[in-house]
């Protein structure tokens, strides 16, 4: 580990650089953060930052030289940022139009989330060829990749293809608590969920659409061991009922209802 000294304070910038672009004691930046740290933020040799590799490991570093079109990054010290949530959450929103999804996204990853699957489903009100499907994922995971350095997380979350809903709830592993936020579900408010399912590590939520699930797609996710959940008494916009979600379950099984997690350095 690089070394560093335990009253060393965090840089206020913080960028995700490839993991295979972060070595022991380098980093080098291109693209969008090249550009950001030369043009925007204007450093100087020596002006520190906080680098992040997605995959947990996250260090101080210093900007060494601008060679070229990358920034040469001098690496001081790993840092213990305990900022990833206990609660493992995959969270699965219903197909909407418009740029909702990137909010959700955006908001979602703020929160915690781990993964995020979008799905469509049968009242899905908007229907994209391949090539959107894969330019709109290919959306998210830069929004993903955003939030993350703006939230202080150490992980980017995953952002998997779009997926058919009723193929995605096959997909539910045994260990992991499926949930169906839906309107007119479950009248016990969700803070109960936590009395029924004490012991839970793992959630995957899903997010019904503006005009609800068909009751065979609630069937079917009911056979793969999923639970309808209610949101409350009020109608909720879909992409204020998916970040509702990711909250209500951080708050019932994550780390929203501990004490936040602490800074610190290795040496």
């Amino acid at each position: 580990m690089i070394g560093a000294t335990a009253t060393h304070q965090l840089p206020k910038t913080r960028i995700y650089v490839e993991p295979d672009r972060m070595t022991a004691d380098r980093a080098t930046l291109s693209g969008t953060a090249y550009h950001h740290l030369k043009n925007v933020l204007r450093f100087q040799p020596g002006d520190e930052l906080i680098l992040f590799n997605g995959l947990g490991r996250e260090a101080i570093g210093a900007l060494e030289m601008f060679q070229g079109e990358n920034a040469i990054i001098r690496l001081i010290a790993d840092t213990d940022a305990s900022t990833e949530s206990s609660l493992d959450l995959t969270l699965a929103p219903c197909m909407a139009k418009g740029r909702k999804l990137d909010l959700v996204v955006e908001k979602s990853v703020e929160l915690g989330a781990d993964r995020i699957c979008v799905v469509t489903s049968k009242r899905s009100v908007i229907r994209l060829t391949s090539e959107q499907s894969v330019d709109r994922v290919e959306r998210w995971r830069r929004i993903a990749v955003s939030a993350a350095e703006q939230a202080g997380r150490s992980q980017v979350p995953v952002v998997e293809r779009i997926r058919p809903f009723e193929e995605f709830v096959t997909s539910k592993p045994p260990d992991a608590l499926g949930l169906v936020f839906t309107a007119g579900a479950d009248p016990d408010p969700p803070a109960t969920l936590r009395q029924r399912y004490p012991d839970t590590y793992k959630v995957i939520a899903v997010i019904g659409p503006e005009g609800g699930f068909e009751p065979e797609e609630l069937q079917a996710a009911r056979d793969h061991g999923f639970k309808d959940v209610g949101i409350g008494p009020r109608t909720l916009r879909a992409e204020t009922a998916a970040i509702v979600a990711a909250a209500v379950c951080q708050h019932l099984w994550g780390d929203l209802g501990r004490r936040p997690p602490v800074h610190r350095f290795s040496l």
